[in-house]
């Protein structure tokens, strides 16, 4: 079974894939005209003027339907990579913070410098609690990171996950695009278009 961080991760991955489908399906009958009124007004079936004013005042037409729904199914795809990556690094830190109550420490937090404050660590009610606050700073310190294949080779020496170098190689542009939506609302760079050609 796994776990449950485990399970955790991969239900709500489980949840945004099905955002994905569902997203889907909505664009699959925009374009087949299946929410378009009989009178072919207001945009889209069920607009309520009151409650969608914004969609309410968009001109009734079939490219202004696919526009709309495009949109939405590009909103979805960027909140899925932003919201999976997010949700994988807290799975990661979990892991860590698990293989740090262990006996053998991870080689991840030996080799980390940690600055914190004294009030902090008198504010911690037991070792589990310190344990977290470097956790916490660790993966602080990989988000400040912009070397993403440096960050992976930190989690998988420290953590020895053996991770799959064919795997690690398909992963790496996804991971890299979550930087653009983030930071650059998804526009590739040159370096990013230089280094995914194929992508």
């Amino acid at each position: 079974m796994g776990s449950k961080a485990r399970v955790k991760f991969l239900n709500r991955a489980a949840r945004y894939d099905g955002d994905i489908e569902f997203v889907d399906v909505i664009y699959t009958a925009v374009i087949a005209d299946h929410m378009t009124p009989e009178d072919g007004v207001p945009l889209f079936a069920g607009v309520d003027v009151g409650r969608h004013p914004r969609l309410a005042g968009q001109k009734p037409t079939s490219d202004n339907r696919r526009h709309v729904a495009g949109h939405l199914r590009r909103s979805v795809y960027a909140s899925y990579i932003k919201d999976l990556y997010e949700d994988f690094a807290e799975y990661l830190m979990e892991i860590v913070s698990v293989a740090r109550k262990g006996s053998k420490p991870t080689d991840i937090a030996r080799e980390h410098k940690v600055t914190l404050e004294a009030g902090e660590i008198l504010d911690c009610h037991s070792l589990e609690d310190v344990l977290g606050l470097v956790t916490a700073s660790f993966f602080d310190r990989l988000e400040q990171m912009s070397n993403t294949k440096r960050i992976l080779q930190l989690l998988n020496d420290g953590l020895g996950l053996d991770l799959d170098a064919v795997v690690v190689a398909a992963a790496q542009p996804y991971v890299e695009l979550r930087h653009l939506l983030v930071h650059t609302d998804g526009v590739a760079s040159p370096e990013f278009c230089a280094e995914f050609p194929d992508f």
